[in-house]
């Protein structure tokens, strides 16, 4: 593999827990970012191909690009990932 290494800047708090990943799943700190940025293009590239399949369903059934944006908001917003965390109930003693 070809590679090229890179410089940038990255908060304190972040690095830390990257390192403290890479450490649990014993590899490098470099592993653990490719991987990481393998996933966030590999995300984007899924969400472009949504948003494209979206557009095209929406023209197919006469609905406006701003509906059809709208409604994928309204959607996106149920999923349980997109949810406020629970905060954790208080237990009687």
């Amino acid at each position: 593999m070809d590679t090229q290494m890179i410089n940038f800047s990255i908060p304190n708090a972040l690095l830390r827990q990257a390192d403290q990943e890479a450490k649990i799943e014993s590899r490098s700190r470099s592993e653990l970012l490719r991987e990481a940025l393998r996933a966030y293009l590999n995300s984007e590239e899924a969400r472009r191909r949504s948003f494209e399949i979206m557009r095209a369903s929406a023209k197919r059934i006469n609905m406006s690009e701003e509906e059809a944006v709208r409604l994928i908001d309204e959607i996106r917003d149920t999923l349980p990932m997109n949810q406020p965390p629970k905060k954790a109930k208080k237990r009687r003693q």
